[in-house]
C-alpha cells in the first residue's frame, strides 16, 4: 500500500515537472517558396549563389543577443526554426531574384569560368541590449578572372521588446541589406553575358 502511494506521488510529482517546463518558441527569417525552388531552362546568364557562412557564434539553433561588449547569450527558449545559414540563402535568394530578375540566381557552387559567383559571410546578425538588431558581414563577387568585394554592417532599432520584434527587425533589415547588394552587384554583372 505504501508502495503504491509513493510511485503515485512520484508519477504526480514528474508529471508537474514536466507541465511547468517551457516550451521552446521558434521562428523564421525566411520559408520556403516553392516557386524559387523551380529552376527553368533559360538563355540568361547564371550567377551561382554558395550557402551563406556564418561566424561561428551565429551556427546554433538559438537566437543570439549580446549583452554588453563582450558578453554573447544565445536563447535556448528562443530558436531558429531551421538553421540560420539556410534561412538567410532562401531570402537571399528570392530577393535577388526579385531585384534582379535578368539573370539566373541558382544556389552552390558551379565552377565553370563564364558563371558569376557569389559568396556572403556574414559577421552578426543578433540583438543588443542597447535595443538594435546587428547586421554586418561581407560579400565576394568572382567573375571570370575578376573580383569585386565589399562589407554591410547596420543597427536597425527595435520597434518593440522581445523577441518576435527582434526576429522581425533581423529580417526587414536582410531584405534591406540584400536590396542594398542587388543594387552594388547590377553594375558589374550587366555585361555578363557578352564579356565571358
Amino acid at each position: 500500500m505504501l508502495r503504491s502511494l509513493l510511485v503515485a506521488l512520484l508519477v504526480c510529482g514528474l508529471s508537474a515537472c514536466s507541465s511547468n517546463a517551457t516550451a521552446p518558441h521558434y521562428y523564421a527569417i525566411a520559408l520556403p517558396d516553392v516557386q524559387s525552388s523551380l529552376v527553368t531552362p533559360s538563355q540568361q546568364p547564371v550567377v551561382a549563389v554558395s550557402d551563406v557562412e556564418l561566424a561561428d557564434y551565429l551556427n546554433s539553433v538559438g537566437i543570439v543577443y549580446q549583452q554588453d561588449d563582450v558578453q554573447l547569450t544565445t536563447a535556448s527558449q528562443h530558436r531558429w526554426a531551421e538553421a540560420l545559414d539556410k534561412q538567410l540563402t532562401r531570402a537571399l535568394l528570392q530577393n535577388l531574384r526579385a531585384q534582379l530578375p535578368g539573370l539566373q540566381w541558382q544556389n552552390g557552387q558551379i565552377s565553370m569560368p563564364n558563371i558569376a559567383q557569389l559568396q556572403i559571410k556574414v559577421r552578426g546578425f543578433h540583438g543588443k541590449a542597447d535595443g538594435h538588431a546587428v547586421i554586418s558581414g561581407e560579400w565576394t563577387l568572382m567573375k571570370g578572372t575578376q573580383q569585386y568585394s565589399g562589407e554591410f554592417q547596420q543597427l536597425y532599432p527595435l520597434t518593440a521588446d522581445g523577441y518576435p520584434a527582434l526576429v522581425r527587425e533581423l529580417r526587414t533589415g536582410w531584405q534591406q541589406t540584400t536590396s542594398q547588394l542587388a543594387t552594388q552587384l547590377k553594375p558589374l554583372l550587366q555585361n555578363t553575358t557578352h564579356s565571358e
